[in-house]
């Protein structure tokens, strides 16, 4: 049978006219801001306890680490990040279809291509079937393993840019599971999280180890976009951006003056 996809037009293009094999549904910080399936209704209040757990007892105390790691007060970051109306973070469940044989040939088994989250941090419940892999600093991608009960934090562009990259973004990407593991679907439960709509991604300067290693900056001084520029330009541009070709195994697109990179 034939693969089926009504929101292709949506679908990430991954090379030579293949794309993405990705189902997902995503259920705002609040959940009930939306109106939902039937099936989920029931669902929706341990839903919005597990997105609390991720935003409050996940994120914000890795914040508060990340933030004493900067020698700025423990709260920094948290203060950026609250659990409130102007926070947009969200939980996903995705789904990973198995290609058929032709798609993976196309495609060099790339799933979904390398690149950065937008978010501030990104957290995966690690999940059994091996997928994923970080970019390293020498270039190579390093297989994620599956550790029960675990779970896997990548920072994000948002956070990049508030650290002056001194914390900086987690090039990732998925591809085909090992032989052992194909011809399975691949869910994942994830939590996205930013920082708080009306927050500028400019660089913490009071940081005295930024003032004492540097800054980089992804924009001019004072040209930083706010988060919700940000995220809605990162989510307008997926699966719809002509990227441009760059050096090696790069493309680009460039979005509200920052531009971004995907690695095939």
């Amino acid at each position: 049978m034939s693969w089926v996809d009504p929101w292709l037009e949506c679908a990430q293009h991954i090379a030579n006219g293949v794309r993405d094999r990705i189902e997902h549904y995503n259920l705002n910080r609040n959940v009930y801001l939306k109106e939902h399936p039937t099936a989920v209704r029931p669902l929706l209040p341990e839903i919005q306890s597990f997105i609390r757990f991720n935003h409050i007892e996940v994120v914000q105390e890795l914040a508060r680490l990340l933030a004493l790691g900067l020698e700025l007060p423990e709260d920094a970051l948290v203060q950026k990040l609250s659990y409130e109306d102007k926070n947009n973070a969200y939980c996903r469940f995705m789904m990973y279809h198995p290609r058929p044989e032709e798609e993976e040939v196309k495609t060099d088994q790339v799933w979904l291509k390398g690149h950065p989250d937008q978010t501030l941090m990104s957290v995966l419940w690690s999940q059994p079937v091996s997928a994923l892999q970080i970019r390293d600093s020498d270039g190579k991608w390093r297989w994620v393993k599956h550790v029960e009960n675990a779970l896997v934090v990548n920072c994000g562009d948002s956070l990049d840019m508030l650290s002056g990259a001194y914390y900086k973004s987690a090039i990732h990407r998925v591809i085909r599971p090992p032989e052992d593991q194909r011809g399975h679907n691949r869910l994942g439960v994830f939590y996205f999280c930013y920082a708080d709509d009306d927050v500028q991604l400019e660089p913490l300067i009071d940081s005295p180890v930024l003032q004492r290693v540097g800054i980089t900056r992804r924009v001019p001084e004072g040209k930083a976009p706010f988060m919700e520029a940000w995220r809605k330009a990162r989510t307008a541009a997926y699966g719809t951006s002509d990227l441009k070709k760059g050096l090696e195994d790069v493309e680009e697109e460039i979005l509200e003056g920052i531009r971004v990179k995907h690695y095939n």
